[in-house]
């Protein structure tokens, strides 16, 4: 029997990548949000390409200027440019998870003047993996929990792309 734990235990430890994480939080919501290529249209897409390709031109570009552009470096360098995504708080801090569509339409039924209404909020338990300080990705919903509580409401910034 020992080593059948052993043996779990072990293929745990080895499936798991040193960048993924089992981690907890509480869905976070914010009035003004960032936002990626998620649901945009080719169109859009486009007109946001010119926007960072002029942005990129500017010769002294100021530095909510160059915050938007690594924002989107990053988005696309770490593939999540068009995944869907949510605010989750672990602990003290404030993070983007990206998903896939299928474990982002789990979570689409739970807004956040429903769950204020109603002092509710929404916990989340993930396998994350860390692509980035601030790129987190959810490589598997395990746990959609709606307990008593107030929700996690973040203040607004004209551009914050990492809380």
């Amino acid at each position: 029997m020992k080593k059948w734990k052993l043996l779990i235990v072990l293929f745990i430890f080895i499936s798991c990548s040193p960048k993924d994480r089992i981690m907890e939080g509480d869905l976070a919501f914010k009035s003004v949000e960032v936002f990626n290529y998620y649901n945009l249209d080719q169109k859009n897409i486009n007109k946001w390409e010119n926007i960072l390709d002029s942005i990129r031109q500017i010769k002294d570009p100021s530095r909510n200027d160059l915050d938007l552009l690594e924002y989107f470096d990053n988005l696309k360098k770490y593939k999540v440019i068009d995944s869907p995504w949510v605010r989750v708080m672990f602990n003290d801090s404030v993070k983007i998870v990206y998903f896939d569509e299928a474990d982002y339409k789990l979570l689409k039924p739970y807004v956040s003047h429903d769950l204020v209404n109603n002092n509710r909020k929404v916990t989340l338990k993930m396998n994350i993996e860390v692509r980035d300080e601030s790129i987190y990705y959810c490589k598997q919903l395990l746990s959609i929990k709606k307990a008593k509580g107030k929700p996690i409401l973040v203040s607004s910034r004209i551009f914050n792309a990492s809380s």
